[in-house]
């Protein structure tokens, strides 16, 4: 396998070729590449983070932040508040970096999609096959609570039977998991099935080539054809290579991809319409020991508001992510409540804002991510906190750490409903993890980047495969989804 996967040091040649060249290695790369490979094509992908298998993975938090996520984990987008995005770079991408939950797209999204967007060809009927055969290949299951580990989803599942709030067992992609708690920053045993342990090996079986730490700058093209790209090696500054190539599929992310079509002269509407998710965290402390880092995340979700745009969940627990999570209250405070750590709890609570990104690329390398905090949000992220601290109230939790600068802890609803009625954006702790539509998918070119079949409205080589595609923001981890469209995308071209 490793004489697969180039790396700086490695690249010998200035001109490489392929008959398709693939942009990006997560979700959706991954999926497109071993789908490509497996018909006989040559494949090779260009990735711009390094490769680091399972082997490599440790419990440094820090140490793999730093070489798995971009720019070290700290990506914002520039607003008040500003928001961290956390997206992976490494093989594998964002599937390396996340907890592994692979959902089928809600149908009223799905219906949504086509009864608002026209998009034709992609409801639950056509597109259950690929969610059928993910699920198949990802090993994806559910996990339930235990009495003695995921005492914080335990808590959760109880207080919404008590509350009669609907919640179900979340489905992942793990195999043999045995609860290290490290999902952000690799699986260090390869329980959980990020596309480094199903998708991208069987690329490299079937003769795909993997071209890491390497990032593509420029697509050239003319005749509305793409012809070959443009990459640096990373860490040689000096060192460019040209990919030639006959197809070309990218796959780089909804940031990444509508960025190298700015840089490219491709597409002007690219971009224009980046949605994601708000994420906050709640640091919940209670009368008895939980032992949160015992168990594994994400195993319960509340689901009872999510067409409300609100979902509900026990996050990762570890002291690293509780100071984290606490950053905003100050060194004092965070020594403070660690001194309780077996009884602290994190709860992260997903909101699908109204709030709309654009991505400006006309300076540097790295796009610039820029968005205006819409009026409704702040509304709606006061009835999200409310309810997360209602369920948690109900769970037994005796005191409340809130996402927002400037609040001490609370120890009551009506304490911090006077709290919330105060509360202003800049004041939020927000980060995200989700992106997607930047590129959307639709039946007209006046409204849309990429045709039905994935291909750019004006290129006639050019496909599309990751979350900028989808029409709009689903409310729930996109990863089956990007998965799903890739199956869909690419088996409607081979």
């Amino acid at each position: 396998m490793q004489n697969s996967i180039l790396a700086p040091g490695n690249y010998i040649q200035d001109t490489y070729s392929c008959q398709y060249l693939i942009v990006g290695t997560g979700a959706g790369g991954s999926v497109a590449g071993a789908l490509l490979a497996e018909a006989g094509h040559d494949v090779i992908y260009l990735e711009e983070g390094g490769y680091y298998p399972t082997e490599f993975y440790t419990s440094n938090i820090s140490e793999m932040t730093s070489l798995l996520y971009r720019n070290q984990g700290v990506f914002p987008f520039l607003g008040k508040p500003s928001i961290a995005f956390a997206e992976g770079c490494c093989v594998g991408g964002g599937t390396v970096i996340n907890g592994g939950l692979i959902w089928r797209t809600p149908s009223w999204i799905l219906d949504e999609w086509q009864n608002d967007y026209g998009l034709e060809g992609y409801s639950n009927k056509e597109l259950i096959k690929h969610f059928e055969t993910v699920e198949k290949d990802m090993h994806v299951i559910t996990c339930e609570p235990e009495e003695k580990e995921n005492l914080d989803s335990l808590k959760l599942l109880k207080a919404s039977e008590e509350l009669s709030w609907k919640y179900v067992m979340v489905p992942r992609a793990v195999k043999d998991c045995i609860n290290n708690n490290l999902c952000p920053t690799g699986c260090p045993t390869g329980a959980k099935q990020s596309t480094l342990e199903n998708y991208i090996p069987r690329s490299i079986k079937n003769g795909a080539r993997i071209f890491s730490r390497c990032r593509a700058l420029k697509i050239i093209h003319s005749d509305r054809k793409a012809k070959k790209v443009i990459a640096r090696v990373m860490g040689e500054e000096s060192k460019h290579i040209e990919i030639l190539f006959d197809h070309l599929v990218l796959a780089g992310g909804a940031v990444q991809t509508p960025h190298l079509l700015h840089r490219s002269r491709i597409s002007s509407m690219a971009g224009r319409n980046l949605q994601f998710h708000m994420n906050l965290k709640v640091v919940a402390r209670f009368k008895d020991r939980i032992d949160a880092e015992k168990g594994t995340i994400f195993t319960v979700q509340v689901q009872e508001f999510s067409r409300e745009g609100l979902l509900i969940t026990a996050s990762n627990m570890k002291p690293h992510y509780i100071a984290m999570a606490l950053s905003h209250y100050g060194n004092g405070v965070i020594n403070s409540v660690l001194e309780d750590y077996q009884n602290l709890g994190i709860f992260a609570l997903m909101v699908r804002p109204k709030s709309i990104a654009h991505i400006i690329s006309r300076i540097g390398d790295q796009p610039l991510v820029l968005y205006r905090f819409h009026p409704d949000d702040l509304s709606k992220i006061r009835v999200a906190l409310r309810r997360t601290a209602n369920i948690l109230f109900q769970a037994g939790a005796i005191e409340l750490y809130m996402p927002i600068a400037g609040i001490e802890k609370v120890k009551s609803l009506h304490e911090l409903d006077k709290k919330l009625d105060s509360m202003h954006p800049e004041k939020l702790e927000i980060i995200t993890v989700h992106v997607m539509a930047s590129c959307p998918m639709g039946p007209d070119p006046a409204t849309s980047v990429v045709n039905p079949d994935g291909k750019l409205w004006n290129m006639k080589n050019i496909l599309v495969a990751d979350a900028s595609i989808l029409p709009s923001n689903i409310g729930t981890s996109p990863q089956g989804t990007i998965m799903a469209f890739a199956h869909e995308i690419i088996n409607r071209h081979i």
